[in-house]
């Protein structure tokens, strides 16, 4: 049996065909109130979510900087870009926003993202070319233009903080914080510029979704979770049912109409989870497309690791903690020695949890 990464020992009490006909979208004459087309509601403010986005930004441009040879990396200044201590940050209006990474970060896992930091940063003090046992920046073989920096056995930690954090914050704070407790929001009193609790914490979970409040009829602006909606939205249909979901939502909260608010929940949920999943999927095949590809091949797997790590964020999640084991135990713990037959073994344990199988080799 193979050795199972830390993380999923850690944390993981977070306890579908692709094509379904959509239904039609409901009137007014059916719903007694009109769903916008785009997220034109009065008093929405999601800028606590904005600015977080900006602040990963920021971190992910950092440590970009390691896959450059003989850039040494700073932990401690990692470390304080997520927690917003000591204005690590070049957008004063962040150093300022009070907001921060780290407090938002499922609890469990707070300390493991530091830890990745440690690794990264130790991984960039490397003075030669990484391989299978060393640490380095190594190059793509096809590219040689296209560098990433990885640990001894493969693990670009870059991506797996970027993709992590993904999960770890937007995910799960919009799916298993925001719309889990929303029934129980105060939806009478408004705050002007919020609304009530109930419309602000709606509007914070589609802050955290990353898209134009013109979304899918604009795609450019998509961010994170929004472009890889964006990116797999040809196989899974995932911008409109989002979008539309999001808007049904937060038009029924206005109108005090629970029923399409908690239809619009279950949605939002099942669809989210179909997009990371479906993101995993989508690795598992292109790495074996560039198996012989260290560089490539080692920078696919680690973004494919931080979706399946980012399943476990869903509190209404189809899969299990010992399914997740499952998949990365196919994966294993170095990505020099992956095999097409594991990356198979990998992608088919979670097409068949999630029924996708019809669409697996596609994704």
């Amino acid at each position: 049996m193979k050795y199972i990464f830390p993380i999923c020992l850690i944390g993981l009490i977070v306890t579908a065909s692709s094509c379904k006909k959509e239904d039609p979208d409901p009137t007014p004459e059916e719903t007694g109130y009109t769903i916008p087309t785009t997220y034109a509601f009065t008093n929405v403010d999601h800028t606590g979510q904005t600015q977080r986005i900006a602040m990963l930004d920021e971190l992910s441009s950092y440590m970009n900087t390691g896959k450059i040879s003989g850039t040494v990396l700073d932990a401690q200044k990692m470390k304080d870009m997520y927690a917003n201590a000591g204005n690590p940050f070049s957008d004063a209006t962040l150093n300022g926003s009070g907001k921060q990474l780290k407090n938002k970060t499922y609890a469990a896992d707070q300390s493991l993202f530091d830890s990745y930091f440690d690794n990264l940063a130790l991984a960039s003090q490397s003075t030669v070319a990484g391989s299978n046992g060393v640490a380095g920046v190594v190059a793509s073989s096809s590219d040689a233009s296209k560098t990433y920096l990885l640990d001894a056995n493969g693990i670009e930690y870059n991506q797996l903080i970027r993709k992590g954090l993904m999960g770890a914050i937007f995910y799960y704070q919009a799916t298993s914080y925001y719309l889990e407790n929303i029934v129980t929001d105060d939806n009478n009193t408004v705050t002007s510029g919020e609304g009530t609790a109930m419309e602000h914490h709606w509007d914070e979970a589609f802050g955290y979704f990353g898209v134009p409040v013109d979304f899918p009829t604009n795609t450019s602006d998509a961010a994170y979770w929004g472009s890889y909606s964006n990116q797999r939205d040809a196989v899974l249909g995932s911008n409109k049912t989002m979008m539309d979901a999001f808007l049904k939502g937060r038009a029924a909260i206005s109108n005090k109409d629970y029923t399409s608010r908690d239809e619009a929940v279950t949605t939002l949920r099942e669809m989210w989870e179909r997009i990371c999943v479906g993101s995993a999927i989508h690795y598992l095949n292109s790495v074996k497309l560039n198996l012989a590809n260290d560089g490539v091949r080692c920078h696919e797997l680690s973004e494919c690791l931080g979706f399946i790590y980012s399943l476990k964020y869903n509190v209404d999640r189809k899969i299990t903690d010992s399914q997740i084991t499952d998949v990365l135990n196919h994966i294993g713990t170095n990505l020099y020695n992956v095999t097409a037959t594991d990356l198979d073994n990998a992608r088919d344990l979670l097409s068949t949890i999630y029924g996708l199988d019809d669409i697996k080799n596609i994704l």
